[in-house]
C-alpha cells in the first residue's frame, strides 16, 4: 500500500511491539522490549519476516528498507525507498526506539535535508509523554521513514476503535508480568497476539485507503485532518484555501492576542453548591446537546478582520471582547467558568464576549459591570459553517446502515476542527535525548524567530464557539429552573425531574436530531445519583450503576475486592479482561466519590523505555469546596 505524503510516495507499514514489565523489571527500574511486530498489508502470521526481537534489529530492518535495491530490470519501476509507519500511542513505542537510536550514533536535528545522514526529529512535547511524529534518515542517498500515532488520529483505545471500524478483535491477552528476561523462549500464541494487534492497525490504514483521502495521510492528529477539508469546504473553489482563510481571519499582532487569550475557556463542568456532594434518592433527569461546539459553529454569527480597540462599553452592531471589572452578591448558576466555588465577587477582572453579558445577569445577583477596554470585530457567519451540516448529515445516514465506522468518523471530524484555532505558537525545539539516568527527556530550545500564532490559530473564532456553547447550556438550565440543576457536563445537564421540569423539557426544548437540537441520555431517569466534584459523579438507573471518575478506573479495584465474580467470568479464550471487567457492576453505595484512593495504572519512564504499574491516587475535596461539603454532609 502507497500513499503520498508532503508529494513524496511512502509505503505504508504497521508497528506494534511487548515488553518487559515483570516485577524484576519493575524492581530494576529498567525495561527492554522482547517481541515487535512491522508489516503491511501482505504480511502473514507465520512469516518470520512480520517480527523482531530487539530495536536494534528494527533499526536494521528500517535501514534496509530505505535504501532497496534497484532491480536490474529496466523495465521495473525504481522502488519505493520512504516508509510511513503507523503506530498506536507511539509516545510508549518510541520511549524504547530512542536509546537505541543514540547508541547507533543518530543525532537530532529540526530540519533534516537531503544531504543528511542518520539524524532524526520529533514533534513531542517535552517529557515526551506525547509523541505525534519522528522523522528519521539513514544514509545520504536513502529514504525517510515517518513513525506516526495513531491514537492521534483515532483516540480511545484501539479495542474501542476496532469495534468502531467493524474490525474483529482478538479474545484473551498476553501475560504482562511474566518474566521473559532469562532465554525466554516465545511461543507461537504471543507472535499470534502480537500479530493480530498490529493487523487491525493496518486494517484501520486499509480502511483509510479506501477513502482515498490524502489529507489524512498528510495530518498527524485529527485535528489537523479535520481543518484539511474545513477549509476546503469554506472555499471549495480556491485552489489556496488557506490564503484564502488567512484573509478573512488574519494573523493578529501580540497586543490583541494576548487580550483575547484571557477570554478563551472550556465547558461548564461541575455541580451547584446546592446539590453538590448531597446524595440524592429523588428522579434526575440527563440530557445532551448534540453535537454541542459545532452546533455552536453552525447556528451563530462570528467575529473576522482584525479587531478595533475600543475603551469603555462595547461599540454596537459589533461582536466585541470586553474587558470587566464585576461585583455580585449570590450565584443562581454560575456561567463564568473563573468565578466557579465564589458565591460572591467584589471587583473581580474578567474577559468575556459581549453576549454572554445577557446570561451573566440571569445568573448573578445585584450584578455590576464596569467596563474598561476591548476589541470589536465585524460579524458573519463562519464560511465554513455548511461543513459541520454535512458532518452531521453523513453521520445520521451512516448511523441509519448500521456503518460504525462512518458514525465515528463524521463525528469526529466534527469535534476536532475548533481546537486548531486557539493553538499556540510552537517557539521550542525539544530536542530529544537521555538524561543521566536513562530516561528520555528533551533539551529546550528557542526558536530564532518567535511566532505569535500557530498555522491555523485565530483566537476571536476559537474562543467565541465555547462560550455560545456555555450560552445555551446555562440558558437551557434556567429554563428549567435554576433551583433544579444538579450538574453540568459541559454538553448535558442532570436536573430534579417532576411534573414541571418535565413540562418545560417536553413543550420548550428542540428534540430534533440536528444540530442545536437535544437529546434523552442513556438511562434518561437516575433513581439515586452524587455530584461531588467536575467529571467525579455516580448514579443509579435503569437498574444500573455507574460511577465516573476522572482520571480513575476500577479494574484492579473490581478484580481484587469482586475477585470471585471476575474468576467466574472470566475466560481468556472467550474474552479480554476489559470484557469481562465490564460486565461487573459496583454497586452504588460500595465507592466512597468525595474522599477516596484507589489504585491505578500508570505508565512511567525508566532505562530502556517505560514501565507500567499500579500507584495510588486520591480523591480529594478542594479546598474551595470544603465549605460546602461540610454544610451539605449533614443535610
Amino acid at each position: 500500500m502507497y500513499q503520498r505524503i508532503a508529494r513524496k510516495k511512502y509505503i505504508i507499514k504497521a508497528l506494534d511491539i511487548e515488553t518487559h514489565n515483570d516485577t524484576e523489571s519493575l524492581a530494576k527500574g529498567e525495561t527492554s522490549m522482547w517481541l515487535g511486530c512491522y508489516i503491511d498489508e501482505n504480511s502473514k502470521v507465520e512469516e518470520e519476516t512480520s517480527y523482531f526481537y530487539s530495536m536494534n534489529e528494527l533499526i536494521d530492518i528500517l535501514e534496509r528498507d530505505t535504501n532497496p535495491k534497484r532491480s536490474k530490470n529496466k523495465n521495473e519501476s525504481r522502488p519505493v525507498k520512504n516508509i510511513a509507519i503507523y503506530i498506536y500511542n507511539l509516545s510508549f513505542e518510541f520511549s524504547f526506539l530512542l536509546p537505541a537510536l543514540f547508541e547507533r550514533g543518530f543525532t537530532f536535528k529540526e530540519h533534516i535535508e537531503k544531504e543528511d545522514e542518520y539524524v532524526f526529529n520529533s514533534v513531542s512535547t517535552k517529557s515526551v509523554s506525547s509523541v505525534w511524529q519522528v522523522s528519521i534518515k539513514f544514509k545520504r542517498s536513502g529514504g525517510m521513514v515517518l513513525l506516526r500515532d495513531l491514537s492521534k488520529m483515532y483516540g480511545g483505545g484501539l479495542g474501542k476503535v476496532a469495534k468502531a471500524f467493524g474490525l474483529e478483535t482478538q479474545k484473551g491477552e498476553i501475560d504482562y508480568r511474566k518474566n521473559r528476561l532469562h532465554d525466554y523462549v516465545i511461543t507461537k500464541e504471543e507472535k499470534e497476539y502480537c500479530f493480530n494487534d498490529t493487523r487491525i492497525l493496518m486494517e484501520i490504514l486499509m480502511k483509510m485507503d479506501e477513502k482515498n483521502d490524502k489529507d489524512f495521510w498528510n495530518a498527524v492528529s485529527m485535528a489537523s485532518y479535520s481543518m484539511r477539508k474545513l477549509l476546503k469546504r469554506g472555499w471549495p473553489r480556491k485552489l489556496k484555501p488557506y490564503k484564502e482563510f488567512r484573509t478573512l481571519y488574519p494573523e493578529l499582532d501580540e497586543k490583541e492576542t494576548e487580550f483575547l487569550r484571557h477570554s478563551v475557556g472550556g465547558g461548564i463542568t461541575y455541580a451547584p453548591s446546592r446539590f453538590q456532594f448531597k446524595e440524592l434518592n429523588v428522579p434526575v433527569a440527563h440530557i445532551d446537546l448534540h453535537q454541542a461546539h459545532p452546533s455552536s459553529a453552525f447556528l451563530n454569527q462570528f467575529p473576522y478582520d482584525r479587531g478595533e480597540y475600543f475603551v469603555g462599553k462595547p461599540l454596537m452592531g459589533r461582536i466585541c471582547c470586553c474587558h470587566i471589572r464585576i461585583s455580585y452578591d449570590y450565584v443562581r448558576l454560575h456561567s463564568i467558568i473563573k468565578l466557579i466555588g465564589l458565591p460572591f465577587v467584589e471587583d473581580r477582572e474578567l474577559w468575556v464576549w459581549d453576549f454572554e453579558i445577557p446570561v451573566m445577569e440571569e445568573c448573578y445577583e445585584n450584578l455590576t459591570i464596569e467596563y474598561i477596554d476591548g476589541y470589536a470585530y465585524k460579524m458573519r457567519p463562519l464560511k465554513w459553517k455548511r461543513y459541520y451540516a454535512d458532518n452531521y448529515n453523513y453521520r445520521l445516514e451512516a448511523k441509519e446502515r448500521g456503518d460504525a465506522f462512518n458514525t465515528l468518523y463524521y463525528k469526529l471530524l466534527n469535534n476536532s476542527s475548533y481546537g486548531k484555532l486557539l493553538e499556540k505558537p510552537h517557539n521550542y525545539i525539544f530536542a530529544n535525548t537521555i538524561r543521566d539516568d536513562g530516561i528520555i527527556d528533551s533539551l529546550i530550545e528557542e526558536k530564532e524567530e518567535k511566532e505569535i500564532n500557530a498555522r491555523y490559530t485565530y483566537l476571536p473564532v476559537g474562543s467565541c464557539i465555547p462560550a455560545y456553547t456555555r450560552c445555551v447550556l446555562i440558558r437551557g438550565a434556567l429554563k428549567l429552573g435554576y433551583e433544579n440543576i444538579v450538574y453540568f457536563d459541559t454538553d448535558s445537564i442532570f436536573f430534579i425531574w417532576n411534573e414541571k421540569t418535565k413540562k418545560i423539557w417536553e413543550e420548550e426544548f428542540d428534540h430534533n436530531d440536528w444540530l442545536g437540537g437535544w437529546g434523552e441520555e442513556d438511562p434518561f431517569i437516575l433513581d439515586r445519583s452524587q455530584f461531588t466534584a467536575p467529571k467525579r459523579y455516580k448514579f443509579e438507573g435503569k437498574g444500573k450503576t455507574t460511577i465516573k471518575a476522572g482520571g480513575i478506573n476500577f479494574d484492579e479495584y473490581i478484580k481484587r475486592v469482586h475477585k470471585a465474580e471476575f474468576d467466574a467470568i472470566y475466560d481468556p479464550s472467550e474474552m479480554t479482561e476489559k470484557e469481562a471487567i465490564s460486565k461487573i457492576e459496583i454497586p452504588f453505595d460500595e465507592i466512597n466519590i468525595t474522599n477516596n484512593a484507589f489504585k491505578v495504572q500508570r505508565a512511567f519512564r525508566c532505562k530502556g523505555g517505560t514501565l507500567i504499574d499500579f500507584q495510588d491516587k486520591e480523591m480529594k475535596i478542594q479546598e474551595k469546596y470544603i465549605g460546602i461539603y461540610e454544610k451539605n454532609k449533614v443535610e
